[in-house]
């Protein structure tokens, strides 16, 4: 007796299983075939296309701040041999320490006109 109730639970069960399951394949099948028409897929690119507008947005608003943090940074000098007002950024102007020695760029200011020195390696022809 005992045996045929433990496989009739099991007959039961296993159909019940069957059930739920083909219930569950047949419902993701529909919201498949819901979500591959053309309007479904034409709302899925714009909220793609939307999302990256709004990163690419972000990236450049982080780095117009960090563009104008940088540049609230330099410090505007008077270069003594032509007069030019000359933007020295925090490493390049010695400004006095605590100790009454001047910072760790002594420097003098670049050479006015903005002449780059030459680069090695490379030649002009």
């Amino acid at each position: 007796m005992k045996r045929i109730y433990i496989f009739s639970a099991g007959v039961v069960l296993g159909a019940a299983a069957t059930r739920r399951t083909r219930r569950a394949k047949a419902a993701a099948r529909e919201a498949l075939k819901a979500k591959l028409t053309p309007s479904a897929i034409a709302a899925d690119v714009a909220d793609a296309i939307a999302e990256l507008g709004n990163a690419v947005g972000s990236f450049a608003a982080d780095i117009r701040q960090g563009a104008a943090n940088r540049r609230a940074s330099y410090r505007p000098m008077v270069d003594g041999t032509s007069g030019a007002v000359v933007m020295l950024a925090p490493g390049q102007f010695g400004a006095p320490l605590l100790d009454g020695s001047t910072g760790p760029a002594n420097d003098p200011l670049p050479p006015p006109g903005g002449a780059a020195p030459e680069r090695p390696g490379r030649r002009t022809a």
